[in-house]
């Protein structure tokens, strides 16, 4: 009984770096574009019961990738029951993560995979009620499409039922200073910083292709009713956010004011919304749609999500403060450790009033600045009364505690202006690509917003465990023995610290669109960025109707 600590750490050790070199092979393969041989990898790692939703979610996209769109519907339906499941039945197996290891517990995803999980089946089956040559089952698959997008509704309604808006937020900035300060004061153990700014609220893009969808569909007033809910997103605050163009909006307006002409709005109620909403410039473009055109549709999914890494953190006590302290490993100056070093001081160091005031008591005027590098939990001398009957104080004098979390590291959007081509001689060349959202920074705020519980919830299992294997040692009577099993379980339980850096991997950083309405005709459209070409084939544009082009663009 005394081993099974060390044996479990060890094992848990052991499957952690397998895990992530087997991650980090299939993810290469996939940006080269090798989705089959990506899929190979990436299926034997991720098929165990914490990683269920995981594997449906990654091998979903990947078979969508493939041009399996069937299977990829299959796959992305159990992700869909899976992530409606897990919150209601975890708590068992997060208890067993606690006395183990963070990956231990299921995998339950986070809001934006929820959406994006319909939002790839929506495009599954729109391509294919495309291939579908019988009309009744063309009109069954179109139908799943849209059912897919008010899934997206309905997942973005409780999203943004539970988190502030973008007006909630506006109305904090201007509130009264003593509201302010309040606030400010309730701040204080939960880091001081405004996680409400970083959090996932709702889904412009989302919303915008609810609208492209219902107008493949015909229905025009729900698509303008879509396009504005996006337009409004994106002015309110989504393309600010996400560090998005400006004319994500207007391009959303100008798709709204088109429907508004399809729709029988009188020419006075568009005009005034044209010159509302509209630059010169979107006006141009809004002039190039003719009636009897048909329109080519460009979803560049471009690049991969950024993967999670690990930061190691040490904990130990500070009894003249009644104090636990947390301070980051430093490696040297790599690049990893630069980023996690960076990101502990914008998201972890003591910056407000209090940890400074503690900081200072402890260690005068360096220890205030000190705190820059440090994280300071206070517990208070009733708390550490507590901890000290339980022995827990003398474990943390007697040695360093090393807590582990997640963090990402920097990255960069690819910049690089597309050029879509008809390959006809009496159409240029086009140069009008939006990004219109950034799933990476999505991903990336999303952490931010969670990053204090992601440390708390370190530092007590962690404790926990060196609780654990600091009792097993203190019940030996054997002096040397107790002394070298204590030795044993502090070194198994140091390098078996670990953090859950798991997220689903093969979801594009970017979304880039490019509509252009085209005359009626047989086309074969090419599409380069960044020295890549992508060719979609021969195509006939049919008058009217819109041509969508998936496009996964790995690079």
């Amino acid at each position: 009984m005394k081993w099974l600590l060390v044996w479990m750490s060890v094992c848990f050790l052991a499957g952690c770096a397998t895990y992530q070199q087997d991650i980090n092979e299939g993810l290469s393969l996939a940006k080269k574009g090798e989705w089959q041989d990506a899929e190979g990898k990436l299926e034997g790692v991720l098929n165990n019961s914490q990683d269920q939703l995981l594997y449906y979610m990654e091998i979903g996209a990947l078979a969508q990738n493939q041009g399996n769109f069937e299977r990829s519907n299959e796959l992305l339906e159990q992700a869909e029951k899976l992530s409606d499941t897990f919150f209601a039945e975890n708590f068992s197996n997060r208890s067993w993560a606690l006395l183990s290891n963070p990956r231990q517990s299921d995998y339950r995803g986070s809001g934006m995979e929820r959406v994006y999980i319909s939002y790839l089946k929506s495009l599954n089956y729109l391509a294919l009620a495309e291939q579908e040559k019988n009309i009744s089952k063309k009109r069954q698959l179109s139908d799943a499409a849209l059912v897919e997008v008010r899934r997206i509704d309905i997942k973005l309604n409780e999203i943004r039922a539970q988190n502030p808006s973008y007006q909630d937020l506006d109305a904090k900035e201007n509130q009264a200073f003593y509201m302010k300060a309040l606030s400010w004061l309730g701040d204080f153990y939960t880091g001081g910083r405004d996680t409400d700014k970083f959090l996932y609220r709702d889904d412009a893009w989302a919303r915008y292709m609810a609208g492209l969808q219902y107008e493949i569909d015909g229905e025009f007033d729900d698509a303008r009713i879509s396009y504005e809910k996006a337009a409004n997103l994106y002015e309110d605050g989504y393309a600010k956010q996400y560090a998005l163009p400006s004319t994500t909006a207007e391009r959303a307006w100008l798709d709204a004011i088109r429907m508004m002409q399809k729709g029988g709005f009188s020419q006075s109620e568009i005009d005034q919304k044209i010159t509302a909403k509209l630059s010169a410039d979107m006006q141009k473009t809004l002039k190039q749609y003719h009636k009897g055109d048909a329109e080519l549709v460009v979803l560049e999914h471009q690049g991969f999500i950024p993967d999670k890494s690990e930061m190691t953190l040490l904990l130990y006590a500070d009894p003249r403060a009644y104090s636990l302290v947390l301070e980051p490993l430093h490696s040297g100056g790599t690049m990893d450790a630069n980023d996690s070093f960076r990101w502990f001081t914008m998201v972890y160091a003591d910056i407000n009033p209090l940890n400074l005031i503690a900081n200072y008591k402890a260690g005068g005027a360096w220890g205030t600045f000190s705190g820059i590098f440090t994280k300071r939990v206070i517990l208070g001398r009733p708390v550490w009364q507590q901890l000290s009957s339980t022995k827990v104080d003398k474990l943390l004098t007697e040695q360093t505690i090393r807590v582990t979390v997640p963090y990402y590291g920097r990255f960069t959007l690819d910049q690089h202006q597309p050029t879509l081509q008809a390959n006809t001689s009496a159409i240029a060349p086009f140069n009008n690509s939006i990004r219109m959202t950034s799933l990476a920074d999505i991903a990336f705020q999303e952490q931010l917003a969670q990053a204090q519980r992601d440390i708390y919830e370190g530092l007590v299992r962690e404790l926990l465990r060196s609780w654990l294997a600091y009792q097993v040692a203190s019940n030996v009577e054997d002096k040397n023995a107790a002394l070298l099993l204590n030795l044993i379980g502090q070194v198994a339980v140091f390098a078996s610290s670990a953090a859950d850096t798991r997220n689903w991997l093969t979801l594009p950083a970017q979304v880039r669109l490019t509509r252009e309405p085209l005359p009626p005709g047989e086309y074969t459209p090419d599409y380069k960025v960044n020295g890549k070409a992508f060719s979609l084939g021969k195509v006939n544009l049919d008058a009217n109707k819109i041509k969508l082009w998936n496009l996964r663009n790995p690079y």
